[in-house]
């Protein structure tokens, strides 16, 4: 566990052939099954102080407590997503790591304290989310999401249809709706 930010909760990737990638993690991996938002504005996000526009799709699965998550974007705005691939390229490399504190705000400052910087921040439908980097080694990305009731909802469904999981319907439309 992180002394700054808690508990690891999720590893994410990016890709540039979403159902290439979920094919390789279900079939190969045993990853599943995968819940996916394919086409996913997110507006009012600032990437390193300019606001954009994002459309990216996103799909999640879990193995055992670990939730992982593919990112595809889809428009050529500048991001995290974009610096990270022009650095790397595509492929099955961690983007980034994420922790889900209730304590958002506090967890956040902890972070800055310790020399982290916002790169990217914004909020969905289901609140705030922030990605940082530290100067020392840029290319470590964390994500801190606010674990609100919806977000534990999803997550919960999520992991909770990866248990057992017997590789039938591997990738299905659409995020969990949340139950709260």
């Amino acid at each position: 566990m992180s002394r700054i930010f808690g508990e690891i909760r999720q590893v994410a990737y990016i890709t540039d052939d979403m159902d290439r990638t979920l094919a390789f993690l279900s079939e190969t991996a045993g990853i599943g099954p995968w819940f996916v938002a394919r086409d996913v504005t997110l507006k009012d996000v600032t990437y390193r102080g300019t606001t954009c526009d994002l459309r990216i799709g996103a799909a999640l699965a879990n193995s055992g407590a670990l939730q992982v998550e593919v990112i595809q974007q889809h428009n050529d705005v500048p991001s995290m997503y974009t610096e990270f691939t022009d650095r790397n390229g595509f492929g099955l490399i961690p983007q980034h790591y994420s922790a889900w504190p209730t304590a958002y705000d506090a967890t956040l400052r902890r972070a800055l304290d310790a020399g982290f910087e916002v790169i990217q921040e914004g909020r969905s439908a289901y609140g705030p989310l922030s990605y940082l980097q530290h100067p020392e080694t840029p290319d470590f990305y964390m994500e801190l999401t606010e674990l609100t009731a919806e977000r534990k909802s999803i997550f919960d469904q999520v992991r909770d249809a990866a248990d057992g999981w017997d590789g039938s319907d591997p990738v299905r439309e659409g995020w969990p709706t949340p139950k709260v």
